[in-house]
């Protein structure tokens, strides 16, 4: 089978689960005797064989662009005229038998419209909220998350209804219970959506050892270094512990970055882990801590934990 999969990111460019989901399917695909074609916005990599530009920049630096700028990604965000053209020449190119689409920000709902335009069986994969809020986590400007949607995001989510609707994806495959409910309210989803929670690969028979070991136990976080993402809380409660010896090891960037790496008193910023360095923090603590405040469809971290 010819499997052709769209996602915004691609290894090495990473902001979250939703790209490292779509590029160990890809892997698993390949191993299976399947072949594999990717389209990104802009990142290059394993199995990418066309790219829609990443324009007015990458999309992983859009938390540090001014506020002008980001709303010109806000714009191109909701109607990207070229990514109808690149995939369709990649359509043509490859010739799949089976789009599968995971997080399209940047490409716009054209990418989730166009599989089906061209007649080509199309799923699309629920790993966060991106056609109900501009944010793709239902959070505020300060990271406070709502609780109905604001009048820009029913503006966008309305359409997004209309560029979709008529040629939407057969099949949307939600990663928990609690997207799939949220997505209700999208009109071309009803009936059309299913869950299917992430995988969890086998646990080692033997944990990996620590690289040290101190006399106290050792808490982690991975993620993104954000307020929505409960870091504030997290430091804050570490603080305000004081268990002897302890410590908080911080994986990640983002917005908070430099209150972590200032936080002190056995706090560990690490910046961005990935690969063997990721399995390493995980071997060196005793506890992960996820502290969401936002709707968190599905952390992938919990099953790396796990």
């Amino acid at each position: 089978m010819r499997v052709l999969l769209l996602s915004s990111l691609w290894p090495p460019a990473v902001l979250g689960g939703a790209e490292l989901h779509a590029a160990a399917l890809a892997d698993r695909l390949v191993e299976a005797g399947h072949e594999v074609g990717v389209v990104t916005y802009g990142s290059p990599g394993a199995h990418v064989i066309a790219e829609v530009p990443a324009r007015p920049y990458p999309l992983e630096e859009f938390a540090t662009q001014p506020a002008s700028k980001r709303a010109v990604m806000h714009l191109r965000d909701v109607w990207n005229p070229a990514t109808g053209r690149v995939l369709d020449d990649a359509i043509a190119r490859f010739a799949p038998d089976v789009v599968h689409s995971h997080t399209v920000q940047g490409m716009s709902a054209v990418a989730l419209a166009r599989p089906g335009r061209r007649g080509v069986p199309h799923v699309h994969t629920l790993h966060d909220y991106w056609l109900l809020c501009q944010r793709t986590a239902m959070v505020q400007r300060d990271g406070t998350a709502c609780d109905s949607p604001c009048r820009g995001c029913a503006a966008i989510t309305a359409v997004r209804d209309r560029q979709v609707r008529g040629h939407a994806p057969d099949l949307l495959l939600a990663v928990s219970r609690a997207v799939a409910v949220e997505h209700e309210r999208v009109p071309w989803a009803v009936g059309r959506t299913r869950v299917l929670h992430n995988p969890v690969e086998p646990a080692p028979e033997v944990r990996p050892a620590r690289s040290s070991r101190g006399p106290g136990i050792a808490f982690g976080y991975l993620g993104q270094l954000a307020p929505h993402k409960g870091v504030a809380t997290l430091l804050e409660a570490f603080r305000r512990a004081a268990i002897p010896d302890a410590r908080l090891l911080l994986g990640g960037r983002g917005p908070l970055l430099d209150a972590s790496a200032a936080a002190g008193g056995g706090v560990e910023a690490l910046g961005w882990l990935d690969g063997p360095a990721k399995e390493q923090m995980l071997a060196d603590v005793d506890c992960l801590v996820v502290p969401s405040e936002w709707r968190d469809p599905a952390p992938i971290v919990l099953n790396e934990a796990r």
